[in-house]
Formats: structure tokens, sequence, C-alpha cells
């Protein structure tokens, strides 16, 4: 009887602690979810429903009546359309439990989908209020340089989820572009690499490129910083 009875309090604790860790993930999603909501650089929507695979595809038909309404509102010169699809290619979900049903949450970020002809959100260097008196571009004016990425940057920017870093970072080193990597606590100090920011629940937040002492976002094209992103991770590493 007193092995049973251990047995079965084994069986209790376990039991418990699958359930108090399923309870911390529904939390992490749900204030992953919230931040997401109060952030304006994202476009949302949700809808929750007994069947997961039908929850993601309304949340998706809303999804794109928002990125729809968002572009005839802010840019109506631009291709609806065009913007759609950019918004699905680039759309991130997360899912959680309501009781018995499915919370499908999906979103994406402005910067995916903004139009190119947007340079108020897209150019790092503003525009003097001389220089603009002067019907001049800055450019023109002062030779200010743009921000270009490398067709390796761009591939680094289509990495949406912590799980796909490592195939990614084993792919560089096996064709030999990386030089070294690692968790951000074993980054050395003052050096050129790439961090990949991800939060508790998976989902890259940032690409950083850090050179010198400035950082900047490859989605934002704006100066960023690693200490921005709170309670997240990072893994950096270095090319050739």
């Amino acid at each position: 009887m007193a092995i049973k009875t251990k047995v079965i309090i084994y069986a209790l604790s376990c039991l418990f602690c699958v359930t108090t860790v399923k309870a911390q993930q529904v939390a992490d999603v749900t204030k992953s979810i919230s931040a997401i909501k109060r952030d304006r650089q994202y476009l949302y929507a949700e809808t929750t429903m007994k069947d997961l695979d039908e929850a993601y595809k309304g949340a998706k038909a809303i999804l794109e009546s928002v990125v729809s309404d968002w572009i005839h509102e802010q840019y109506p010169q631009e291709d609806i359309e065009l913007c759609i699809v950019k918004a699905k290619n680039h759309c991130l979900q997360l899912q959680t439990r309501r009781g018995d049903y499915y919370r499908a949450f999906v979103y994406v970020r402005k910067s995916d989908i903004l139009p190119v002809s947007d340079k108020s959100e897209v150019d790092v260097f503003q525009v003097s209020p001389q220089i603009q008196e002067s019907g001049f571009s800055a450019l023109q004016e002062e030779n200010v340089p743009t921000v270009t990425l490398t067709d390796e940057e761009q591939r680094m920017k289509d990495i949406r989820s912590f799980y796909e870093i490592e195939p990614y970072v084993k792919e560089l080193q096996k064709s030999g572009k990386i030089t070294n990597f690692g968790k951000y606590s074993t980054m050395p100090v003052d050096i050129d690499c790439y961090l990949f920011v991800y939060n508790r629940v998976g989902e890259v937040l940032a690409v950083l490129r850090k050179k010198s002492s400035n950082t900047l976002n490859l989605n934002t094209l704006l100066q960023d910083d690693v200490k921005n992103y709170k309670n997240c991770g990072a893994i950096w590493f270095q090319l050739k």
C-alpha cells in the first residue's frame, strides 16, 4: 500500500507540474497578445472557435480586411491587393485556449507591408526644415547615405521563429560563412555581429545588425538596441 501511495503521489505531482507549465505558457501567450495590441507598429486580428484551423482561417480573413482598410486610409494611392499579399507572406500567429475553444491571433508588422513610397517611416535620416524650404532632398544637399541590405540580411529578415534560428546558423556554418555564434550572455563586448531577438513564446521580434556603436533593426531600418526588448533572449553570430 505504501508503494502504491508513493506512485499515486508521484503521478499527481507530475500532473500538477504539467498543468502549471501549460498555465504559464497560456499566460505568456496572452501577455504577448496584449503587448502586440498596444504596439502601434502592428496590425492584428483574432477569432475564437472550436476548430483551430477554422479559427486561423477566420482570423486571417479579418486581418486581410484590416490591412485593406489601413492601406485605403493611409496610402490610398497604393495597390491594396499587393499589400494584402505582402501581409500574407509576413503574417505571424499565436494561439491559446478559452475553455474548450481555440483563440487564434494573427498579426503583421506595418513595416513589412509598408509601401515603398512612404519615406517617412523607411528612411533613417530626416530632412531638415531648411532643406525642405530650399526644395532639395537631404541626399542632394548633404549626400546622406541610404540604408541598403545585403542578400544575406534579406534572408535574416525571413526568420520568424526561434526554432528557425538553429537550422539557419548551422547552414551558415556548413557553408563556411560564419566565424562565431552563441547566446547573448556569451557575446564578447564591442564586436560587430548580428542578433536574433526572441520572446518567451519563440517569436523573433527583431533582427539587429550591430556595428561599432550603432545597432540597426533590419526590419524597420531604424536605429535600435537589444536592451529595448525586455524579458527576451538573443542569439548572436558573426559573418566572415
